[in-house]
């Protein structure tokens, strides 16, 4: 009952401060009114409501950024609504952002390190809703500083920016989860309150950036993950389908595929607890391991045939995919060219460890 009430939460919070917020744009033609502006001010308000949205969502998610570069994390993506900006081997690189679940905002920070990473991780989770109460509170002065100048609608702009980073703040500070997403406040309440919760939460990011830092899977233990598979279970947390994916890749780069493939399963199986975002990356890894490992070219084509590009799946996995196949299919010709392509786009990949295990498959690919 808790877990519904949680996910409705956010939704009747929008509702509401949408509805106070209607309020005061209803408020803002009297306003404008009184000071004799022209008819058209009113439009330009509305149509800073937009813009207004993106800047309020940069500034929460710029929290985030600055927060994981204060703690130590590498910011390697930053979006908002369709503007996506990458960090890849060669630097940071623009990309118009394609995939409708992360248009609302976002950013991505992995730990360099292992040390204190429950405090470090809860004040990136923090850094956001600080930022955007911070907002609110320059966006409401300058509201009062402005509205009774010559210059009105540079008040009536920044009330607006102050409401919408009000709505944010509140939305992300409160402990909630909405498409297998945490909000802010859900995760720094975990990692603070310690416990098993914590303990998992933990484990699962310590695992993450061994990854980042280029181990590769088959050097991971085994052992552990399986305990926190257990800590999993035991929580009913709906993360779980993480380890099974870390398992599946584990026992896939030690060559233990028949180990690998009961894990993928259960990574399938539990797929819905994926968020949209990065939930295809399900099918991908399916469909290149039943190409590659099985030379089972029906079975990976229907998942590849599932599989929709999204920006935070790595193309070399992709490409390498579509290699495997091609080769499946005597597709010689495409097979070396999509083999290129991953190649290529190996040094991009975030989880650095499990780029030096995919270089290893693309060179036995013929």
């Amino acid at each position: 009952m808790s877990s519904k009430k949680s996910k409705i939460l956010p939704f009747l919070i929008i509702i509401a401060l949408s509805a106070v917020m209607g309020f005061f744009i209803g408020k803002f033609g009297k306003s404008i009114a009184a000071f004799d502006l022209p008819d058209n001010i009113g439009w330009f308000l509305m149509a800073l409501i937009i813009p207004s949205f993106f800047i309020v969502i940069g500034f929460h998610e710029g929290g985030h950024a600055i927060a994981g570069i204060l703690v130590k994390f590498d910011l390697r993506m930053y979006v908002i609504g369709p503007f996506l900006w990458e960090k890849e081997s060669r630097g940071w690189k623009f990309k118009w952002n394609k995939n409708v679940n992360t248009s609302g905002g976002l950013v991505v920070c992995l730990p360099t390190g292992e040390k204190n990473l429950k405090n470090r991780f809860a004040v990136y989770a923090a850094g956001g809703p600080i930022a955007s109460l911070l907002l609110f509170i320059i966006g409401g002065a300058a509201y009062f500083i402005f509205k009774n100048t010559s210059m009105p609608m540079i008040g009536y702009a920044s009330l607006l920016i102050s409401l919408f980073s009000l709505i944010i703040f509140i939305v992300t500070i409160i402990p909630s989860h909405m498409g297998g997403f945490a909000s802010d406040g859900a995760r720094v309440k975990k990692l603070l309150q310690g416990g098993d919760i914590a303990e998992f939460e933990i484990l699962l990011v310590k695992i993450m950036t061994r990854g980042t830092v280029g181990i590769r899977p088959r050097d991971m233990s085994m052992t552990e993950l399986e305990d926190a598979l257990e800590l999993a279970r035991k929580l009913k947390s709906p993360h779980e389908v993480y380890v099974h994916s870390m398992l599946h890749q584990i026992a896939f780069d030690k060559g233990y595929y028949d180990k690998a493939e009961l894990y993928l399963k259960q990574y399938m199986a539990l797929a819905d607890n994926i968020p949209e975002g990065i939930r295809n990356m399900v099918w991908l890894d399916a469909a290149f391991f039943f190409a590659y490992a099985r030379k089972n070219v029906s079975q990976a084509t229907e998942h590849m045939n599932s599989f929709k590009p999204a920006a935070l799946i790595p193309k070399a996995q992709i490409h390498a995919t579509e290699a495997a196949i091609s080769f499946l299919n005597n597709e010689k010709d495409k097979g070396e060219s999509m083999k290129e392509a991953a190649i290529k786009e190996l040094p991009n990949m975030i989880d650095r460890g499990g780029a030096v295990a995919l270089r290893d498959r693309l060179e036995t690919l013929s």
